[in-house]
């Protein structure tokens, strides 16, 4: 089951909402109207407080948005392909093709974020002040106040210098300058990323103890989830710094395995799948590729028509997604097999299959070189 799913693209970057998201709208629409706005409003009905509460916590989501807007245009402006951009449980992110090559434009990429937060935050303070000159109703100032003060804590927040947060990568950024090392710098914006980490699930575990047990649980996450990220990147930049430079070629599978386009489903199933044990084949028609085919694809169809459909009618037709260059850098191959959601890719020359690769031969290639460097 997909865990996102897509709302619309702006600047031809796709805009995605992973289903935790809806969690923490669901906490943030309850604690304004439970908690914010009565206090702020006391003259105001629970009718008033809910619709405040539903307005702010989408305003919030726009502002998250542009916050992730602001990395991605950056990205762009060099050259940098963006994937998508996600809101999840924790705010957003966005999915770049591959990371900066220089410290500069990794800088300029970390600082945009916190920097629209903040101008978002002197727009919503200019708009408090505004609402409260001309006298409107203090709904109109509660809700621009709190913008004011989330987007501020956003901006704040987000120049912690502890990797992989955005103030993280400017550290980063500024030792890799320095050092010309970019393993050295991950390492040092990581263990900064570990430290802030450990700090926040240590305060969640104080507001446990002193009854504040929401928000102790909310920090605890947000430490959990810090902690799993900065380990996780450090290991992405080490992976990807191991293996620049090795060609797809190099370490493809030259004898591919491959179905006839008309060979039936419930012979495919026991002359290939449970002989071979691979989880997806190429469909060949006259020496041309039309496609992939695995075994949840045949899984879908019902076994009493298995006897009667071909690997043609079940497959996968090609696409960009599960096409790769002989000549494509294994850390970029890497992006594309862990985008296409099945982790191979057929690797096609003049329209002619010569190889597949898959993130097993590539991860397998990662473990002997850690060994060796050891």
């Amino acid at each position: 089951m997909k865990k996102t799913f897509r709302l619309f693209s702006i600047f031809h970057i796709p805009i995605e909402i992973n289903y935790s998201w809806f969690i923490i709208l669901g906490l943030v629409i309850f604690t304004l109207a439970k908690g914010y706005f009565p206090v702020t409003n006391p003259e105001l009905g629970l009718g008033a407080y809910w619709l405040m509460a539903v307005i702010s916590a989408l305003l919030l989501f726009v502002s998250l948005l542009a916050h992730e807007l602001a990395h991605s245009l950056i990205a762009q402006h060099y050259n940098i392909s963006i994937r998508s951009i996600t809101l999840f449980v924790f705010g957003g992110v966005a999915q770049i093709e591959k990371e900066p090559q220089t410290p500069t434009v990794e800088f300029q990429m970390a600082i945009a974020g916190p920097i629209l937060s903040f101008f978002l935050s002197f727009v919503f303070y200019s708009l408090t002040r505004i609402f409260y000159y001309l006298e409107l109703s203090n709904a109109y100032v509660s809700i621009s106040n709190y913008l004011f003060m989330i987007n501020f804590i956003v901006g704040i927040f987000n120049l912690i210098p502890g990797f992989p947060l955005d103030g993280g990568r400017v550290l980063r950024s500024i030792i890799w300058f320095f050092s010309k090392d970019l393993k050295k710098a991950t390492t040092i914006a990581t263990g900064f990323g570990k430290f802030f980490a450990y700090a926040l699930m240590a305060l969640g575990f104080v507001n446990l103890l002193s009854g504040s047990i929401l928000s102790g649980i909310w920090i605890i996450f947000i430490g959990l989830f810090l902690l799993e990220s900065a380990e996780y990147s450090y290991k992405q930049v080490i992976l990807k710094k191991m293996l620049s430079g090795i060609k797809v070629s190099a370490i493809m599978t030259p004898q591919v395995i491959t179905l006839p386009a008309d060979i039936k489903l419930d012979k495919l199933i026991n002359e290939y799948f449970f002989r071979f044990r691979h989880s997806s084949f190429p469909i060949l028609e006259n020496d041309t590729v039309l496609g992939l085919i695995t075994f949840h694809d045949i899984k879908n169809i019902p076994r009493e028509n298995w006897a009667n459909l071909s690997a043609k009618d079940a497959m996968q037709s090609i696409d960009r997604s599960l096409v790769i260059n002989k000549d494509e850098d294994v850390t970029q191959a890497l992006a594309k097999l862990a985008n296409n959601g099945l982790g191979r890719a057929l690797v096609i020359e003049n329209d002619k299959l010569i190889g597949i690769i898959s993130q097993r031969d590539i991860m397998r290639l990662f473990e002997f070189k850690t060994e060796i460097d050891k």
